[in-house]
């Protein structure tokens, strides 16, 4: 288990340092970059139970409020909900097939970029043109994206999912 925790650390700064570095600039698409952080945490929630889910959002939300300009717990708090209740219905969906990932990962960052919105109009931060102009194409980016990442996460935590009966 402990194996499980160090490999989850490592993913959570690497997804970071690639999330927040500017020369993974590469990686926008129409001025957008997949969050990784938060494909790693629906993947953990959705393996391994609401509570590992939880605390994945919750630690990483933190890390990357960190190192972004917003307020602390703005980040956490949306990874942090998402990572419970992908937890708490992911046992219901087929990982097996690539559409169900896919579907999954759009309807959890729409509702990310939702909840993340409703919060920035909290700190009079944001506006509704955010959803076309950045929610839609990042739920697309996550979307495109989740399917080869929980394949390889899959072949990452093989032994431990075998171990746990998932």
């Amino acid at each position: 288990m402990i194996f499980t925790y160090l490999i989850t650390a490592g993913l959570i700064i690497a997804s970071l340092v690639i999330q927040g570095h500017p020369s993974f600039d590469v990686l926008r698409i129409a001025g957008v970059k997949p969050d990784l952080l938060f494909i790693i945490v629906i993947y953990f929630g959705y393996s391994f139970g609401s509570f590992y889910g939880e605390v994945t959002g919750f630690v990483g939300g933190l890390l990357h409020d960190a190192i972004s300009n917003s307020p602390i717990g703005f980040l956490a708090f949306s990874k942090m909900a998402l990572g419970f209740v992908v937890g708490m219905f992911g046992r219901a969906v087929f990982k097996e097939n690539i559409l169900t990932v896919l579907l999954l990962l759009f309807i959890a960052s729409l509702a990310k970029g939702v909840l993340s919105l409703f919060l920035a109009f909290v700190f009079h931060q944001a506006a509704v043109s955010d959803i076309l102009s950045i929610i839609i194409p990042e739920a697309f980016y996550n979307a495109i994206l989740a399917p080869p990442l929980f394949f390889l996460l899959d072949r990452l935590f093989e032994h431990e999912l075998s171990r746990e009966g998932y």
